[in-house]
């Protein structure tokens, strides 16, 4: 069962990865690029540890 930390950091990359998407000028669309960006970092730091403890 994903833990509340898994939920956490999956919910941020979806909502960026929207926003992103649904993004009208190029500032925004650098905003959330940005975000998005910050949140994979945090996906791949999270599929690591699922892995160390594997």
């Amino acid at each position: 069962m994903p833990s509340d930390e898994t939920r956490r950091i999956l919910k941020l990359f979806g909502v960026a990865v929207t926003n992103l998407e649904d993004a009208a000028s190029p500032a925004e669309r650098a905003r959330w690029s940005s975000e998005l960006a910050a949140r994979l970092r945090e996906v791949h730091d999270l599929i690591e540890r699922l892995e160390a403890t594997s």
